[in-house]
């Protein structure tokens, strides 16, 4: 059984809840941190809240290319010092905000959210992830690649190309490894295992152990500290386990026998004693499923 921790369950513009959110990430506080994309702004819901703080963006749904603005935010992660990433994807840009501020550095792509050709600009950024070394990985799914932004970098690097990354929306760096990463591709149904460089990917994830047995716009994905990879399987409304170096995977949340019903989940998360969290409903609310 889940619990609803942050959201309505409905559109919201004010500080109870989201208007279409895409992305979330937890701390080690269990602290929430929602891309509310529609409302072009970052919230933070402290654990037990029944509200959220803007942390980035604008309260009142403003949009707009200064440095304390965002248009339509999609993914939201933290490198070790606490720096903030936020990929503001109709701006076509990554911001770093410092801790505790409002005023972001434009960190990849063009201040101005405009979109040049080259390495120099992104188009339409999703997924994101940062490394101990402070390198920012992008899903630049407007020009159907993966992209590598090294600390004040003012040009990118490709580092993977292929045409079945056009709507990538989950992107995780693979423990242990400095070249591969798991990446959701929703328009393909699939999820894949890429090794920079590489032509093709080394695994493509779609095989599930239930009815319907396979995946169904997968949408964001996360490890746990073992390894194991979750999906959130949004077309199924359901939440998926691969077991490492397993293909087939497994149900481990449905929307059937659960309160609330896993509905569309947008993406996935685990807390710090592994309790579940999942953005569902169109990204109108969290709901956190406590392990067992």
């Amino acid at each position: 059984m889940g619990a609803v921790v942050a959201g309505t369950g409905n559109d919201a513009t004010d500080s109870s809840g989201f208007k279409h959110a895409s992305w979330f990430y937890i701390d080690a506080n269990s602290t929430l941190y929602v891309c509310d994309q529609t409302n072009n702004r970052v919230q933070m819901w402290t654990n037990g809240s029944t509200y959220g703080v803007t942390v980035a963006g604008s309260s009142t749904d403003a949009q707009g290319t200064s440095s304390t603005l965002l248009k339509q935010p999609f993914a939201v992660t933290f490198d070790d010092n606490g720096f903030m990433y936020v990929s503001d994807q109709k701006n076509n840009r990554v911001q770093r905000f410092p801790p505790n501020s409002l005023n972001s550095t434009t960190v990849a792509g063009q201040a101005d959210g405009s979109n040049p050709n080259g390495l120099s600009g992104l188009k339409n950024p999703s997924g994101i992830a940062v490394d101990d070394n402070l390198n920012l990985y992008i899903a630049d799914i407007g020009n159907h690649q993966i992209v590598l932004w090294t600390p004040n970098a003012t040009n990118g690097s490709i580092l993977i190309a292929n045409g079945n990354l056009d709507n990538v929306y989950g992107l995780l760096l693979v423990p242990g490894s400095s070249n591969q990463v798991y990446i959701s591709a929703p328009n393909h149904n699939s999820v894949y295992l890429w090794t920079f460089n590489a032509s093709n990917p080394n695994v493509t994830l779609t095989q599930v152990n239930d009815n319907p047995n396979t995946l169904a716009n997968p949408s964001g994905i996360a490890l746990d500290p073992y390894g194991n990879l979750y999906v959130a399987d949004q077309g199924n409304n359901r939440a998926v386990m691969y077991c490492v170096n397993s293909t087939v995977g497994n149900t481990v949340v449905g929307d059937t026998g659960t309160t609330p019903a896993l509905k569309q989940p947008l993406a996935i998360a685990f807390d710090s004693n592994l309790n579940m969290y999942v953005l569902i409903e169109n990204g109108d609310s969290v709901v956190r499923y406590v392990l067992v």
